[in-house]
């Protein structure tokens, strides 16, 4: 009777555990989830930005940070930097290495973005997408394929 009862108490136990890294892992960063969580407002943008000082190992937000350690996110993808500001400016910037590509076709489709300037010219482009009082802007490689670089603020 006891071995059954230690049997299904186990059983509850691991169920739970495999529910909060379920969790956990619905909140790891991903390219992805750095360009749209923040723009679902600022609730999210503070979501995204406890993630990545979870990532970093950064305790508290108060002052500026720039950490240049390569950091592999949940879907493989590859931060090279991150910057953390606190208020003001209140921004958070990543960059993204080139390997693997985050496309940027996905990031217009995911963040209905729009070039930053009405004027084209050759090279990396920039994006803006503002919504819910909170701006994404991402950058483009060169040959515009991939996503270079990710900025995130409040919408002033």
């Amino acid at each position: 009777m006891e071995y059954r009862l230690l049997l299904v108490l186990s059983s509850a136990f691991g169920c739970a555990s495999t529910v909060e890294t379920k969790s956990e892992a619905d909140e790891a960063p991903t390219i992805e989830r750095l360009l749209t969580t923040p723009l679902t407002g600022i609730e999210g943008r503070n979501r995204t930005r406890s993630a990545m000082m979870k990532l970093y190992g950064i305790a508290g937000a108060d002052s500026k940070r720039i950490d240049n350690q390569p950091k592999t996110l949940q879907d493989r993808h590859v931060l090279s930097m991150f910057w953390l500001e606190p208020a003001p400016p209140d921004f958070m910037s990543m960059a993204v290495a080139a390997e693997p590509c985050f496309q940027t076709e996905r990031a217009l489709q995911i963040t209905q973005a729009k070039p930053h300037t009405q004027e084209r010219t050759p090279g990396p482009q920039t994006y803006d997408a503002t919504r819910n009082g909170v701006m994404v802007s991402f950058s483009t490689t060169s040959d515009e394929k991939c996503v270079s670089y990710i900025h995130i603020e409040p919408d002033r």
